[in-house]
């Protein structure tokens, strides 16, 4: 009995945490679309500067690999997990 709830405590970690990923993922889109109506100022010495369009982007396309090299260890991991019915 004990060991149903702790199999049943690791599903419903796993599921928040893929869905944890997934809502991260989707919160990127947004930032694309921004990003695109940036338009590159000078900005004065000492002035309060905000990155560059390319270097945003840059910054949003590693965001996007790390959360899917992420995804795939999960998936990986989640297949570990069935084969030993959810025991952690």
């Amino acid at each position: 009995m004990v060991v149903q709830a702790y199999n049943a405590h690791a599903i419903r970690k796993y599921g928040e945490f893929v869905g944890a990923i997934n809502f991260a993922t989707e919160q990127l889109v947004p930032l694309e679309a921004l990003i695109g109506r940036m338009k590159p100022g000078n900005a004065l010495p000492g002035d309060w500067r905000v990155p560059k369009p390319d270097e945003l982007r840059a910054q949003l396309t590693k965001a996007r690999k790390d959360l899917e090299d992420l995804k795939a260890h999960a998936v990986k991991y989640e297949i570990e997990l069935k084969s030993r019915e959810w025991r952690v």
